[in-house]
């Protein structure tokens, strides 16, 4: 059977978010009007609670996926 790499995943969308935060606060050095604080609270601030969101549940999933291959091995061992 073949195995399931979720962390691989997980691992690239919280480094493509830590260089999006990266990437704002150089943008706001210099732009920082009112249009660049409704970009932020529409666009930027959105992301955090689903990025965290995916992220844990991409570590349930990867916990079930383990454990299920764990118990079709166990079973085939038999």
């Amino acid at each position: 059977m073949r195995g399931f790499d979720l962390s691989s995943g997980a691992s690239k969308l919280a480094l493509a978010y830590k260089q999006l935060e990266i990437k704002w606060n150089a943008a706001t050095d210099s732009w920082h009007d009112a249009t660049a604080k409704t970009f932020h609270k529409d666009h930027i601030e959105p992301l955090m609670p689903d990025v965290k969101q995916t992220l844990e549940a991409i570590g349930r999933l990867a916990e079930v996926l383990s454990r299920a291959a764990r118990d079709i091995a166990d079973e085939g061992g038999r």
